[in-house]
Protein backbone atom coordinates (compact mmCIF):
# COMPACT_ATOMS: atom_id res chain seq x y z
CA UNK A 1 0.00 0.00 0.00
CA UNK A 2 2.76 2.33 1.04
CA UNK A 3 4.62 1.54 -2.10
CA UNK A 4 1.55 2.50 -4.52
CA UNK A 5 1.20 5.75 -2.77
CA UNK A 6 4.86 6.62 -3.22
CA UNK A 7 4.50 5.49 -7.17
CA UNK A 8 1.01 7.66 -7.55
CA UNK A 9 3.38 10.48 -5.74
CA UNK A 10 5.63 9.70 -8.39
CA UNK A 11 3.63 9.82 -11.31
CA UNK A 12 1.61 13.24 -9.96
CA UNK A 13 4.73 15.07 -10.29
CA UNK A 14 4.97 13.94 -13.60
CA UNK A 15 1.59 15.06 -14.22
CA UNK A 16 2.24 18.28 -12.77
CA UNK A 17 4.83 19.01 -14.72
CA UNK A 18 2.83 18.25 -17.71
CA UNK A 19 0.13 20.62 -16.75
CA UNK A 20 2.95 23.40 -16.98
CA UNK A 21 3.17 22.82 -21.00
CA UNK A 22 -0.69 22.68 -20.97
CA UNK A 23 -1.02 18.61 -21.02
CA UNK A 24 -3.42 16.43 -18.59
CA UNK A 25 -3.10 13.17 -17.09
CA UNK A 26 -6.26 10.64 -17.98
CA UNK A 27 -4.88 7.14 -16.34
CA UNK A 28 -2.09 5.74 -14.42
CA UNK A 29 -1.41 2.14 -14.73
CA UNK A 30 -0.18 0.49 -11.48
CA UNK A 31 2.21 -1.86 -12.40
CA UNK A 32 4.69 -4.41 -10.05
CA UNK A 33 7.64 -2.52 -9.99
CA UNK A 34 5.04 1.03 -9.22
CA UNK A 35 3.22 2.92 -11.63
CA UNK A 36 3.72 4.05 -15.49
CA UNK A 37 2.45 6.47 -17.71
CA UNK A 38 2.49 4.88 -20.77
CA UNK A 39 1.78 7.70 -23.32
CA UNK A 40 3.22 10.68 -24.96
CA UNK A 41 3.40 14.48 -24.91
CA UNK A 42 2.85 15.23 -28.18
CA UNK A 43 4.47 18.17 -30.08
CA UNK A 44 6.72 18.86 -27.05
CA UNK A 45 10.37 19.38 -27.08
CA UNK A 46 13.12 16.56 -25.69
CA UNK A 47 13.84 19.34 -23.45
CA UNK A 48 11.06 19.50 -21.90
CA UNK A 49 9.95 15.83 -22.12
CA UNK A 50 13.51 15.75 -19.90
CA UNK A 51 11.81 18.32 -17.53
CA UNK A 52 8.95 16.10 -17.16
CA UNK A 53 10.32 12.61 -16.86
CA UNK A 54 13.06 13.77 -14.33
CA UNK A 55 10.32 15.70 -12.03
CA UNK A 56 9.13 11.99 -10.57
CA UNK A 57 12.08 11.02 -9.41
CA UNK A 58 12.81 14.43 -8.33
CA UNK A 59 9.68 14.08 -6.19
CA UNK A 60 10.76 11.57 -4.37
CA UNK A 61 14.19 12.50 -3.51
CA UNK A 62 12.82 15.55 -2.15
CA UNK A 63 10.10 13.29 -0.40
CA UNK A 64 13.04 11.32 1.05
CA UNK A 65 15.28 14.09 2.13
CA UNK A 66 12.72 15.48 4.37
CA UNK A 67 11.96 12.22 6.14
CA UNK A 68 15.79 12.44 6.65
CA UNK A 69 15.28 16.41 8.01
CA UNK A 70 12.58 15.06 9.78
CA UNK A 71 14.63 12.56 11.79
CA UNK A 72 17.14 15.01 12.88
CA UNK A 73 14.80 17.50 14.88
CA UNK A 74 13.18 14.49 16.04
CA UNK A 75 14.66 11.53 15.94
CA UNK A 76 11.90 8.85 17.70
CA UNK A 77 9.47 9.87 14.45
CA UNK A 78 12.55 7.15 12.75
CA UNK A 79 10.34 4.19 13.27
CA UNK A 80 7.51 5.53 12.03
CA UNK A 81 9.15 7.18 8.94
CA UNK A 82 11.97 5.05 7.68
CA UNK A 83 9.82 2.47 5.46
CA UNK A 84 8.69 5.25 3.60
CA UNK A 85 11.45 6.85 3.38
CA UNK A 86 13.01 4.29 1.85
CA UNK A 87 10.26 3.44 -0.22
CA UNK A 88 10.56 6.95 -1.98
CA UNK A 89 14.62 6.65 -2.20
CA UNK A 90 14.22 3.15 -4.02
CA UNK A 91 11.45 4.25 -6.62
CA UNK A 92 13.69 7.33 -7.20
CA UNK A 93 17.10 5.27 -7.86
CA UNK A 94 15.16 2.91 -9.77
CA UNK A 95 13.70 4.87 -12.14
CA UNK A 96 16.97 6.88 -12.79
CA UNK A 97 18.18 4.04 -14.34
CA UNK A 98 19.00 5.04 -17.95
CA UNK A 99 16.52 2.28 -19.45
CA UNK A 100 12.99 1.97 -21.11
CA UNK A 101 9.99 2.49 -19.58
CA UNK A 102 11.40 3.85 -16.39
CA UNK A 103 12.19 7.77 -16.54
CA UNK A 104 15.92 7.35 -17.33
CA UNK A 105 15.56 5.51 -20.37
CA UNK A 106 13.20 8.80 -21.54
CA UNK A 107 16.11 11.47 -20.33
CA UNK A 108 18.06 9.31 -22.10
CA UNK A 109 16.66 8.93 -25.57
CA UNK A 110 15.77 12.68 -25.94
CA UNK A 111 19.26 13.79 -24.34
CA UNK A 112 20.75 11.39 -27.07
CA UNK A 113 18.16 13.04 -29.82
CA UNK A 114 19.08 16.82 -28.48
CA UNK A 115 22.88 15.93 -29.49
CA UNK A 116 21.98 14.22 -32.59
CA UNK A 117 19.75 16.92 -33.67
CA UNK A 118 22.43 19.18 -33.25
CA UNK A 119 24.42 17.78 -35.55
CA UNK A 120 21.72 16.78 -38.21
CA UNK A 121 18.73 18.85 -38.15
CA UNK A 122 16.33 16.12 -39.30
CA UNK A 123 14.02 15.41 -35.76
CA UNK A 124 12.92 12.11 -37.36
CA UNK A 125 16.21 10.40 -37.79
CA UNK A 126 17.66 12.15 -34.45
CA UNK A 127 14.97 10.33 -32.95
CA UNK A 128 15.19 6.87 -34.97
CA UNK A 129 18.98 6.92 -33.69
CA UNK A 130 18.38 8.04 -30.10
CA UNK A 131 15.74 5.31 -29.95
CA UNK A 132 17.56 2.49 -30.81
CA UNK A 133 20.76 3.66 -28.56
CA UNK A 134 18.29 3.62 -25.78
CA UNK A 135 16.69 -0.04 -26.56
CA UNK A 136 20.44 -1.22 -27.01
CA UNK A 137 21.23 0.48 -23.35
CA UNK A 138 17.44 -0.86 -21.90
CA UNK A 139 18.04 -4.45 -22.99
CA UNK A 140 21.88 -4.45 -21.69
CA UNK A 141 20.07 -3.89 -18.29
CA UNK A 142 17.40 -6.74 -18.57
CA UNK A 143 20.55 -8.93 -19.72
CA UNK A 144 22.81 -8.07 -16.44
CA UNK A 145 19.32 -8.85 -14.03
CA UNK A 146 18.82 -11.94 -15.72
CA UNK A 147 22.74 -12.79 -15.78
CA UNK A 148 22.64 -12.06 -12.06
CA UNK A 149 19.55 -14.19 -11.29
CA UNK A 150 20.75 -17.23 -12.88
CA UNK A 151 24.20 -16.76 -10.81
CA UNK A 152 22.10 -16.81 -7.54
CA UNK A 153 20.14 -19.85 -8.77
CA UNK A 154 23.55 -21.94 -7.49
CA UNK A 155 23.12 -20.25 -4.54
CA UNK A 156 20.54 -20.13 -1.55
CA UNK A 157 19.83 -16.49 -2.35
CA UNK A 158 17.51 -16.42 -5.42
CA UNK A 159 15.79 -13.18 -5.64
CA UNK A 160 12.62 -13.90 -8.16
CA UNK A 161 12.50 -9.93 -8.86
CA UNK A 162 15.82 -9.74 -10.89
CA UNK A 163 13.84 -12.15 -13.04
CA UNK A 164 10.87 -10.01 -13.15
CA UNK A 165 12.38 -6.88 -13.26
CA UNK A 166 14.67 -8.39 -16.38
CA UNK A 167 10.93 -9.10 -18.40
CA UNK A 168 9.68 -5.90 -17.56
CA UNK A 169 12.91 -4.12 -19.32
CA UNK A 170 12.58 -6.04 -22.22
CA UNK A 171 8.79 -5.45 -22.77
CA UNK A 172 9.47 -2.06 -22.17
CA UNK A 173 12.52 -1.75 -24.77
CA UNK A 174 9.92 -2.27 -27.30
CA UNK A 175 7.29 -0.07 -26.23
CA UNK A 176 3.62 -1.15 -25.47
CA UNK A 177 1.04 -1.28 -28.83
CA UNK A 178 -1.50 -1.44 -26.38
CA UNK A 179 -1.74 2.60 -25.24
CA UNK A 180 -4.02 2.98 -22.47
CA UNK A 181 -2.52 6.17 -20.50
CA UNK A 182 -1.89 9.02 -22.51
CA UNK A 183 -1.61 12.90 -21.40
CA UNK A 184 -4.24 14.91 -23.66
CA UNK A 185 -4.38 18.89 -23.73
CA UNK A 186 -6.44 21.04 -21.27
CA UNK A 187 -9.71 22.50 -21.49
CA UNK A 188 -9.43 25.91 -19.40
CA UNK A 189 -12.31 27.37 -21.39
CA UNK A 190 -14.81 28.79 -19.17
CA UNK A 191 -18.04 29.40 -21.43
CA UNK A 192 -20.22 30.12 -18.49
CA UNK A 193 -17.90 32.49 -16.99
CA UNK A 194 -19.49 35.47 -18.21
CA UNK A 195 -22.57 34.45 -17.69
CA UNK A 196 -22.23 34.32 -13.91
CA UNK A 197 -19.74 37.28 -13.59
CA UNK A 198 -16.46 37.00 -13.20
CA UNK A 199 -13.24 39.07 -12.72
CA UNK A 200 -11.28 39.86 -15.79
CA UNK A 201 -7.72 39.23 -15.31
CA UNK A 202 -5.67 41.18 -18.45
CA UNK A 203 -2.42 40.66 -19.19
CA UNK A 204 -0.29 41.94 -21.81
CA UNK A 205 2.11 39.61 -24.08
CA UNK A 206 4.01 39.73 -26.57
CA UNK A 207 2.98 38.46 -29.71
CA UNK A 208 6.00 36.25 -30.04
CA UNK A 209 5.04 34.52 -27.04
CA UNK A 210 4.33 30.63 -27.42
CA UNK A 211 1.27 29.70 -26.38
CA UNK A 212 3.05 27.40 -23.16
CA UNK A 213 3.73 30.56 -21.51
CA UNK A 214 0.36 32.05 -21.15
CA UNK A 215 -1.12 29.08 -19.13
CA UNK A 216 1.17 30.60 -15.84
CA UNK A 217 -1.72 33.78 -16.17
CA UNK A 218 -4.43 31.18 -15.40
CA UNK A 219 -6.01 31.44 -12.20
CA UNK A 220 -9.15 30.28 -10.60
CA UNK A 221 -12.14 33.05 -9.89
CA UNK A 222 -10.47 34.67 -12.73
CA UNK A 223 -11.31 35.07 -16.29
CA UNK A 224 -8.10 35.80 -18.63
CA UNK A 225 -7.90 38.26 -21.43
CA UNK A 226 -4.67 38.41 -23.31
CA UNK A 227 -3.15 41.53 -24.84
CA UNK A 228 -1.39 41.02 -27.43
CA UNK A 229 1.39 43.59 -28.45
CA UNK A 230 3.87 43.06 -32.08
CA UNK A 231 7.63 44.34 -31.45
CA UNK A 232 6.90 48.03 -30.99
CA UNK A 233 4.19 47.95 -28.61
CA UNK A 234 1.48 48.14 -30.90
CA UNK A 235 -1.75 46.10 -29.88
CA UNK A 236 -2.61 43.73 -32.56
CA UNK A 237 -5.67 41.93 -30.89
CA UNK A 238 -7.00 40.41 -27.91
CA UNK A 239 -7.29 36.88 -26.76
CA UNK A 240 -10.11 35.77 -24.51
CA UNK A 241 -9.37 32.83 -22.16
CA UNK A 242 -11.78 30.78 -23.93
CA UNK A 243 -10.51 31.43 -27.42
CA UNK A 244 -7.03 30.68 -26.26
CA UNK A 245 -8.27 27.26 -25.18
CA UNK A 246 -9.51 26.65 -28.73
CA UNK A 247 -6.37 27.48 -30.11
CA UNK A 248 -4.33 25.35 -28.24
CA UNK A 249 -6.38 22.44 -28.92
CA UNK A 250 -6.49 22.95 -32.43
CA UNK A 251 -2.97 23.37 -32.07
CA UNK A 252 -0.14 20.92 -33.29
CA UNK A 253 2.66 22.51 -30.81
CA UNK A 254 2.76 24.01 -27.90
CA UNK A 255 5.74 26.33 -28.69
CA UNK A 256 3.32 27.94 -31.43
CA UNK A 257 3.77 31.69 -31.14
CA UNK A 258 0.54 33.96 -30.27
CA UNK A 259 0.57 35.95 -33.70
CA UNK A 260 0.98 32.35 -35.44
CA UNK A 261 -1.92 30.69 -34.18
CA UNK A 262 -4.05 34.08 -34.45
CA UNK A 263 -3.10 34.40 -38.11
CA UNK A 264 -4.35 30.62 -39.14
CA UNK A 265 -7.86 31.44 -37.82
CA UNK A 266 -8.22 35.11 -39.32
Amino acid sequence: MLSALVALQHECAHAFAAAKLGYKLNKIVLMPFGAVIDGDLHGISFKDEITVAICGPLCNLITAGAFVALWWFAPTMYAFTDTACYSSLSIAVVNLLPAYPLDGGRILKCALARIFLKRHPDENAAEKKANTIAKAVTLFFAFLCFAIFLLQCFTSNVNLTLLAFAVFLCIGAFGNVDKTAVYDKINFSNPTALQKGVEIKRVAVSASCPIKDTFRFLSNGSFLVLEVYDSKNHHLFDLSQNQLSDLFTNTPSPYTTLEELYNTTA
